[in-house]
């Protein structure tokens, strides 16, 4: 398995203010190397926004956070993918955002006023981006891929989990939805804590 590898998928992109809410303090995620590994490809399938992925040395506990780079990046751009591997017979804990946009449409209406009916410039702002706390379990020598999507408004992200089986079928994964915490200590748990 490759330790990491980043890929360009062609999507439209517009041009569009990004603001993206990094989480540089975090420490970095390291792929293991050695012992029963898995891979995951993440796949940012948002037509904009840049995704930012945060994992956790324990997925159970959501403690020990980690922020997700492929290839030195902070985020995976809209359209790309994103693969690492991951340590197996784990829960495997992930938190996602899809950066915030900013966008200012302007139209011309056509209003009345006493000396007939004139143009009238309107202008209307919205801010989109949206987060997903979610874990799975990871099974031995599996290839997963989570793919996150741009939501029609501002919120929850939706994220879909997925297993290419041994004869190249793409099999649903149950994943667990997490309640994020925010700890006084700033060591975790970050989410509340699976029951065992």
């Amino acid at each position: 398995m490759n330790k990491r590898s980043f890929k360009k998928i062609t999507l439209p992109t517009f041009a569009l203010l990004t603001l993206c809410a990094c989480a540089s303090n975090f420490e970095v995620y390291e792929s293991p190397v050695t012992g029963r590994l898995s891979k995951i490809t993440f796949v940012n399938a948002a037509e904009i926004q840049k995704a930012n992925f945060v994992t956790f040395d324990d997925g159970v506990s959501c403690t020990g956070r980690r922020h997700i780079q492929f290839k030195n990046e902070d985020a995976v751009p809209a359209g790309n993918t994103g693969s690492l591997t991951v340590t197996a017979g784990r829960e495997f804990a992930l938190f996602t955002t899809l950066a915030t946009i900013e966008s200012e449409d302007y139209g011309i209406d056509i209003g009345m006023t006493g000396g007939g009916p004139r143009p009238v410039i309107s202008r209307s702002f919205s801010a989109i981006g949206c987060n997903a706390r979610l874990s799975f379990k990871v099974e031995p020598e599996s290839d997963y891929h989570v793919v996150i999507s741009e939501p029609a408004s501002s919120g929850s992200c939706s994220v879909a989990v997925s297993k290419i089986d041994k004869k190249g079928g793409i099999v649903s994964v149950d994943t667990t939805q997490r309640t994020s915490r925010s700890p006084r200590n700033g060591t975790g748990p970050f989410c509340e804590p699976l029951e065992e």
